[in-house]
């Protein structure tokens, strides 16, 4: 059964499955692929049945009764939140690639890790043929994911000569791999914003298993009572206790190796294939960290991505003005989230649209912030590599992936 899809837009689709004879009804993987206009197959995954929930032999007997207030936080919701299954993250080489030629050499003044450098006549591969919009010297250009002598960057589309999958002998440099390819693309998360509280929320409502989390944060082995002190009842809050650990593991000053938060945070949920949760929360971070670089200058913002009135941005400024009715220099960021989280709403389910356009729009202000802060270049990168690295990270056959 096939289903159009538009590309970065979330889809709930409906897809029943019927057995003739329900007692030979048993655990089954659903295979999904995503295909492009020439049945070229651009992602795919599994959807494995959950374990059914344990049949008591006692059943209870009496009245019932409603729960105590204590008790409320304990119960489970769903039979099947504990017993969640995620896939295992394989480190892979990265297939279903195309290839191009590179017409020019280029040589970049002032450098950017997220643009590549390269010479006329190198061999280059092509994560997506999806195209990314954003302003180059002078104007906006469209450019294209690549790999590139080991680097994953963006490429000016006029600038390759797309020749197709098979993999040129001129193709030099290290192989792609997955690891290699998510150790890239989160590259900015550790530059980005965020808000704690609103995270753990997200993380209690959609994460099933501590267990799973602690082992694809790097805490593997690790008992309960390693994350906290207290027995904990509910799975969520166990979850948050996982969260707090390497938020204090990130935040300690003593540690040599210190770690970003962020990006610890991102890796391990693309490795539960939690890729959903992932652009929620770099939508939420992205949009927060321009507000916050923006700042005294969102009215400019406002201007470029929306018809927004003078009495509308009055609105949003409104609830942040003191008893003289001034918006403090240091609070300016808060009218400015609060238009951002408008303005997304209104362009739809589709992150990718949602980081494309905001770039585009910081791209049209006078003395752009995109040009020192190159970040939101990286986000663009990230949320577009999401689909291959998952195609590569995670079998679609083998059952044993699954944990």
């Amino acid at each position: 059964r096939g289903f159009q899809m538009k590309l970065g837009k979330v889809s709930r689709l409906i897809f029943p499955v019927t057995c003739q004879n329900a007692s030979e009804l048993s655990d089954f993987t659903l295979r999904v692929q995503v295909k492009g206009d020439q049945e070229a197959i651009l992602t795919q995954f599994c959807v494995q049945t959950p374990q059914p929930p344990p049949k008591s032999a006692i059943k209870p007997s009496g009245q019932r009764r409603f729960l105590k207030k204590n008790e409320v936080g304990k119960i489970i919701l769903s039979p099947f939140a504990a017993t969640t299954k995620y896939p295992t993250f394989q480190d892979r080489p990265v297939s279903s690639l195309k290839f191009g030629k590179l017409l020019k050499t280029v040589v970049r003044q002032s450098k950017n890790h997220y643009l590549l450098e390269y010479k006329k006549g190198d061999a280059i591969a092509l994560l997506s043929e999806e195209k990314i919009r954003l302003k180059g010297q002078l104007w906006t250009k469209e450019w294209y994911i690549g790999y590139h002598q080991g680097k994953v960057g963006l490429v000016h589309a006029k600038n390759v000569l797309v020749v197709g999958r098979a993999r040129p002998s001129l193709f030099s440099g290290p192989e792609l791999s997955t690891s290699v390819l998510l150790e890239q693309i989160l590259r900015p998360c550790k530059f980005l914003t965020y808000i704690y509280a609103s995270v753990r929320t997200l993380l209690m409502e959609n994460i099933s298993s501590w267990r799973s989390f602690a082992d694809a944060l790097g805490y593997g082995n690790l008992p309960l009572t390693f994350f906290c002190r207290a027995e904990l009842d509910s799975e969520p809050e166990r979850v948050a206790s996982v969260l707090e650990k390497l938020k204090e593991d990130c935040n300690n000053t003593e540690n040599k190796d210190r770690k970003s938060f962020q990006k610890e945070l991102m890796m391990a949920l693309l490795k539960m294939d939690c890729q959903g949760l992932v652009v929620r929360l770099i939508q939420d971070f992205v949009l927060l960290t321009t507000a916050v670089e923006v700042a005294q200058r969102w009215r400019e913002l406002a201007e470029k991505l929306a018809k927004v009135s003078k009495q509308q941005m009055d609105a949003y400024e409104s609830p942040h003005r003191d008893r003289n009715g001034v918006v403090d220099s240091e609070a300016m960021w808060k009218p400015a989230y609060d238009f951002l989280l408008t303005w997304s709403h209104q362009i739809g389910d589709s992150y990718r649209d949602v980081i494309q356009e905001l770039h585009i729009g910081l791209d049209k202000m006078k003395n752009p912030i995109t040009k020192r802060w190159k970040h939101l270049t990286g986000t663009l990168i990230l949320v577009n590599s999401l689909d291959i690295l998952r195609a590569a990270a995670f079998s679609p056959v083998d059952h044993d992936d699954f944990v």
